[in-house]
């Protein structure tokens, strides 16, 4: 299986962090890893293609859903309070997920996040960047 690449989570971060009002046109040129960025309480905001196409959704369809949707029933509360953890720590560990398709097949991705409180015109509101690296082959 394959890894998330953390040089280039870091490049991402670094290049949102020195352009916030970019962050949408950061994000949208990753085509590898899926990004998506959720509000302080796990609605998505934005999402990039790549994302989608891991997750099996269309363009704009898990926009104002709950980052809960994607996750097997059994580990919702658990990540909704690392969820919680991050956005008041602003720090999580990368690592292994076992997630949810639009069709509900489970697969496996590899997860690091990034926060951000100035992204997206939300000025003191934090956000969490979420990277996901997904291997179709392993």
């Amino acid at each position: 299986m394959g890894r998330i690449n953390i040089l280039k989570t870091k490049e991402i971060k670094q290049a949102i962090s020195d352009s916030p009002r970019k962050a949408q046109d950061i994000i949208d040129a990753e085509s590898v890893l899926g990004i998506c960025v959720t509000d302080e309480r796990g609605y998505y905001t934005y999402v990039n293609d790549r994302y989608n196409e891991i997750y099996k959704y269309t363009p704009g369809e898990l926009v104002g859903k709950h980052f809960t949707d994607v996750v097997p029933p059994e580990l919702r509360q658990r990540l909704q309070t690392a969820h919680d953890m991050f956005i008041k720590n602003e720090y999580e560990i990368v690592r292994y997920w076992d997630v949810l398709n639009k069709l509900g097949e489970k697969i496996k991705i590899q997860a690091a996040a990034a926060f951000f409180d100035n992204i997206f015109n939300n000025k003191g509101k934090g956000h969490k960047v979420t990277f996901v690296y997904y291997d179709e082959n392993a």
